[in-house]
Protein backbone atom coordinates (compact mmCIF):
# COMPACT_ATOMS: atom_id res chain seq x y z
CA UNK A 1 0.00 0.00 0.00
CA UNK A 2 1.78 3.38 -0.78
CA UNK A 3 1.33 6.43 1.54
CA UNK A 4 -1.25 8.23 1.25
CA UNK A 5 -0.77 12.64 0.40
CA UNK A 6 -2.63 14.11 3.40
CA UNK A 7 -0.65 17.63 2.50
CA UNK A 8 -4.28 18.70 1.67
CA UNK A 9 -6.18 17.70 4.53
CA UNK A 10 -6.81 20.49 7.75
CA UNK A 11 -7.76 20.28 10.69
CA UNK A 12 -11.67 20.41 11.17
CA UNK A 13 -12.04 19.22 7.76
CA UNK A 14 -14.05 15.95 6.49
CA UNK A 15 -13.14 13.32 4.89
CA UNK A 16 -14.58 9.89 3.60
CA UNK A 17 -12.86 6.72 4.76
CA UNK A 18 -12.00 4.02 1.78
CA UNK A 19 -12.34 1.35 4.03
CA UNK A 20 -11.74 0.83 8.00
CA UNK A 21 -11.13 -2.66 10.12
CA UNK A 22 -11.55 -3.25 14.08
CA UNK A 23 -9.22 -5.43 15.41
CA UNK A 24 -9.69 -6.98 18.57
CA UNK A 25 -6.96 -7.30 21.40
CA UNK A 26 -6.21 -6.93 25.09
CA UNK A 27 -3.48 -5.15 25.96
CA UNK A 28 -0.84 -6.01 28.92
CA UNK A 29 -0.62 -3.96 32.00
CA UNK A 30 3.06 -2.33 31.68
CA UNK A 31 5.16 -4.48 34.03
CA UNK A 32 6.10 -3.84 37.71
CA UNK A 33 9.51 -1.67 38.13
CA UNK A 34 12.75 -3.52 39.24
CA UNK A 35 15.64 -1.72 40.98
CA UNK A 36 17.51 -0.98 37.61
CA UNK A 37 14.48 0.60 36.51
CA UNK A 38 14.20 2.29 39.61
CA UNK A 39 18.03 3.55 39.21
CA UNK A 40 17.28 4.47 35.67
CA UNK A 41 14.02 6.51 36.00
CA UNK A 42 16.35 8.76 39.03
CA UNK A 43 19.18 9.00 36.83
CA UNK A 44 16.63 10.26 34.02
CA UNK A 45 14.49 11.70 36.40
CA UNK A 46 14.24 14.94 34.31
CA UNK A 47 11.74 12.75 31.98
CA UNK A 48 9.26 13.20 35.10
CA UNK A 49 9.71 17.03 35.41
CA UNK A 50 7.29 19.30 34.80
CA UNK A 51 9.65 22.20 33.52
CA UNK A 52 11.81 22.76 30.59
CA UNK A 53 14.09 24.57 33.64
CA UNK A 54 13.78 21.26 36.28
CA UNK A 55 14.64 19.35 33.84
CA UNK A 56 17.48 21.32 32.47
CA UNK A 57 18.88 20.85 35.94
CA UNK A 58 18.66 17.41 36.52
CA UNK A 59 20.41 16.78 33.23
CA UNK A 60 23.10 18.95 34.44
CA UNK A 61 23.10 17.19 37.76
CA UNK A 62 23.03 13.69 36.32
CA UNK A 63 19.38 13.33 37.63
CA UNK A 64 18.43 12.60 41.25
CA UNK A 65 21.16 11.83 43.55
CA UNK A 66 24.75 10.28 42.68
CA UNK A 67 25.34 6.28 41.63
CA UNK A 68 26.20 5.58 45.42
CA UNK A 69 23.31 7.54 47.00
CA UNK A 70 20.80 6.28 44.19
CA UNK A 71 21.13 2.53 45.20
CA UNK A 72 20.93 3.71 49.10
CA UNK A 73 17.89 5.19 49.07
CA UNK A 74 16.43 2.31 47.29
CA UNK A 75 17.73 0.40 49.91
CA UNK A 76 16.02 2.53 52.64
CA UNK A 77 13.07 2.62 50.87
CA UNK A 78 13.32 -1.93 51.65
CA UNK A 79 14.73 -1.81 55.03
CA UNK A 80 11.80 0.53 56.38
CA UNK A 81 9.15 -1.44 54.21
CA UNK A 82 7.94 1.23 52.16
CA UNK A 83 9.06 -1.42 49.25
CA UNK A 84 9.32 -4.96 48.86
CA UNK A 85 10.95 -7.32 46.53
CA UNK A 86 8.60 -9.91 44.51
CA UNK A 87 9.86 -12.56 42.13
CA UNK A 88 7.53 -13.26 39.16
CA UNK A 89 7.35 -15.72 36.79
CA UNK A 90 5.73 -14.83 33.02
CA UNK A 91 6.99 -17.57 29.92
CA UNK A 92 9.44 -19.04 32.02
CA UNK A 93 11.28 -15.81 32.87
CA UNK A 94 11.94 -15.05 36.25
CA UNK A 95 12.06 -11.30 37.24
CA UNK A 96 12.44 -9.24 40.12
CA UNK A 97 10.09 -6.54 41.48
CA UNK A 98 9.69 -4.03 43.36
CA UNK A 99 6.39 -3.38 44.71
CA UNK A 100 5.25 -0.47 46.92
CA UNK A 101 4.11 -1.98 50.36
CA UNK A 102 0.52 -0.61 51.89
CA UNK A 103 2.81 1.51 54.67
CA UNK A 104 4.57 2.62 51.83
CA UNK A 105 0.97 3.76 50.04
CA UNK A 106 0.30 5.01 53.06
CA UNK A 107 3.41 7.45 53.63
CA UNK A 108 3.08 8.28 49.80
CA UNK A 109 -0.16 9.40 50.15
CA UNK A 110 0.45 11.70 53.49
CA UNK A 111 3.36 13.46 51.95
CA UNK A 112 2.18 16.79 50.55
CA UNK A 113 2.64 17.50 46.49
CA UNK A 114 5.90 19.38 47.32
CA UNK A 115 7.93 16.75 48.80
CA UNK A 116 7.26 14.36 45.94
CA UNK A 117 8.27 16.90 43.09
CA UNK A 118 10.60 15.93 40.91
CA UNK A 119 10.76 19.58 40.45
CA UNK A 120 11.79 20.41 44.38
CA UNK A 121 14.76 18.01 43.62
CA UNK A 122 15.93 20.07 40.72
CA UNK A 123 16.49 23.33 43.29
CA UNK A 124 17.84 20.86 45.42
CA UNK A 125 20.40 18.85 43.00
CA UNK A 126 20.89 22.58 41.65
CA UNK A 127 22.43 23.86 45.68
CA UNK A 128 24.23 21.01 46.17
CA UNK A 129 25.62 21.57 42.51
CA UNK A 130 26.72 25.26 43.33
CA UNK A 131 28.14 24.32 46.78
CA UNK A 132 30.32 21.56 44.91
CA UNK A 133 31.67 24.20 42.79
CA UNK A 134 32.28 26.55 45.87
CA UNK A 135 29.58 29.48 44.58
CA UNK A 136 27.16 28.88 47.78
CA UNK A 137 28.28 28.25 51.18
CA UNK A 138 26.88 25.17 52.59
CA UNK A 139 25.33 27.30 55.41
CA UNK A 140 23.07 28.56 52.95
CA UNK A 141 21.74 25.74 51.46
CA UNK A 142 20.96 24.23 55.18
CA UNK A 143 18.66 27.91 56.05
CA UNK A 144 16.80 27.24 52.75
CA UNK A 145 16.21 23.40 53.50
CA UNK A 146 15.26 25.01 57.47
CA UNK A 147 12.84 27.13 55.76
CA UNK A 148 11.14 25.48 53.68
CA UNK A 149 10.71 22.02 56.19
CA UNK A 150 9.18 24.96 58.71
CA UNK A 151 6.56 25.76 55.82
CA UNK A 152 5.98 22.24 55.10
CA UNK A 153 5.36 21.46 58.71
CA UNK A 154 3.41 24.93 59.34
CA UNK A 155 1.07 24.27 56.29
CA UNK A 156 0.57 20.37 57.87
CA UNK A 157 -0.04 21.83 61.62
CA UNK A 158 -2.55 24.02 59.44
CA UNK A 159 -4.18 21.28 57.85
CA UNK A 160 -4.46 19.30 60.63
CA UNK A 161 -5.86 21.66 62.98
CA UNK A 162 -8.22 23.10 60.21
CA UNK A 163 -9.80 19.48 59.76
CA UNK A 164 -10.13 18.97 63.80
CA UNK A 165 -12.08 21.70 63.93
CA UNK A 166 -14.33 21.08 61.06
CA UNK A 167 -17.45 18.99 61.73
CA UNK A 168 -17.26 17.71 58.53
CA UNK A 169 -14.12 16.37 56.75
CA UNK A 170 -11.90 19.35 54.88
CA UNK A 171 -11.42 18.24 51.27
CA UNK A 172 -7.76 18.81 50.08
CA UNK A 173 -7.59 16.68 47.17
CA UNK A 174 -5.90 13.84 46.64
CA UNK A 175 -2.27 14.46 47.74
CA UNK A 176 -3.95 14.85 51.45
CA UNK A 177 -1.10 14.97 54.43
CA UNK A 178 -3.31 16.02 56.85
CA UNK A 179 -3.37 12.93 58.38
CA UNK A 180 -0.16 11.13 59.51
CA UNK A 181 0.21 7.75 58.78
CA UNK A 182 0.69 5.01 60.91
CA UNK A 183 3.78 4.59 62.41
CA UNK A 184 4.85 7.99 62.20
CA UNK A 185 5.16 10.37 65.22
CA UNK A 186 4.40 14.61 64.74
CA UNK A 187 7.48 16.12 67.13
CA UNK A 188 6.74 19.56 68.66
Amino acid sequence: MKPLDLSGVRVGAFVRAVSARVTVSQSEPPQRYTEADLLEDMLLAERHAMSESDAAVLRATNGIGTARTRSEAIVDLLRNGSLARMTTSKDGTRRAEVVLTASGSRLEGALPAELKSVGLTAKWEMLCRQIELGELAPEHFRAVIRKFVTAVVGDVRRRKNLAASATAPVQTGQNEYSVMPKGVRETK
